[in-house]
């Protein structure tokens, strides 16, 4: 897959993470019972911060040493 087709799923990606934090946003808002409103607000903040995680990897993408870090292998190798 080319940079480009990776950068239009990771927009896409991003764009829906956005619209169900806000649908879940609505729907908490217009909850009769506090409890349930809760459990909403808490969804509407992993989305939202999916979402802002997914933008931040479109703006910046990873260069080889945060590649390397992020799947647990080290930087650097001896031997």
């Amino acid at each position: 897959m080319d940079q480009k087709d990776d950068k239009s799923l990771k927009q896409y990606r991003s764009k829906q993470l956005y619209e169900r934090a806000f649908f879940f946003k609505r729907l908490a808002i217009g909850a009769a019972d506090p409890k349930f409103a809760t459990k909403l607000q808490t969804l509407v903040e992993e989305y939202e911060k999916e979402a802002a995680r997914a933008k931040l990897e479109i703006e910046q993408p990873a260069g080889p040493r945060e590649t390397t870090a992020a799947h647990g292998t080290p930087e650097r190798r001896t031997g």
